[in-house]
């Protein structure tokens, strides 16, 4: 079965602040420049993460977002890539646990609430799925591949009037669904059913 990936927004990260110094007292203290070498590793190594992730490499993925959170035991958004690679890498257990870790230290991290629905969603936990890409919409109402997912749900749940109404929902925002509903297996039951044929162009 495949997975479409939500497209992580990069956050830019805070640079340090600087103090008025004198001419004499111009060059950045070591604990500064430690500092600064610190923030570009979290960031290259989130970069990395995120780049892994977008090509398929899970254990890519993991390494890098690993690496960030040795640096950085606070960085949300490295527990929150780990452990979407790590459910889709076969792990939903840990993947589960590193979302939540996620919430935890950021509630407000969309891409995350896109994350923890997707890790349910892999565990077969459907209802828990869908309550999280409902959270996605609620911040986000146009997320593409939220709308699908929910789609997707109620395909498996059985809901074939539902399941085409979101379906419609996720093409009217971006026509390219057609071609992902087309090829997925959630769907494969519905190519004889004729209002699918019309949404997909089959």
């Amino acid at each position: 079965m495949k997975y479409i990936l939500l497209c992580i927004c990069l956050l830019s990260l805070l640079g340090c602040g600087t103090e008025t110094k004198t001419p004499q007292d111009t060059k950045p203290t070591t604990t500064a420049n430690e500092q600064a070498k610190k923030d570009q590793g979290q960031d290259a190594h989130v970069m990395a993460a995120k780049q892994a992730l977008s090509s398929g490499d899970y254990a890519k993925t993991i390494e890098e977002a690993t690496a960030s959170i040795k640096d950085n035991p606070n960085n949300a958004e490295a527990y929150s890539i780990r452990g979407f690679a790590m459910a889709l890498n076969g792990d939903t257990a840990k993947g589960l646990a590193d979302t939540k870790k996620a919430y935890d230290l950021d509630s407000n991290n969309v891409a995350n609430y896109y994350n923890m629905a997707m890790v349910y969603k892999l565990q077969g936990q459907l209802n828990d799925s869908k309550q999280w890409f409902e959270k996605v919409l609620e911040k986000d109402p146009s997320n593409t591949w939220s709308v699908y997912g929910i789609a997707t749900i109620y395909a498996d749940q059985g809901n074939d009037t539902k399941a085409l109404d979101w379906l419609e929902k996720a093409i009217n925002i971006d026509p390219s669904v057609k071609a992902v509903a087309a090829e997925q297996d959630h769907f494969e039951r519905f190519h004889n059913n004729a209002r699918f044929k019309t949404l997909v162009g089959l």
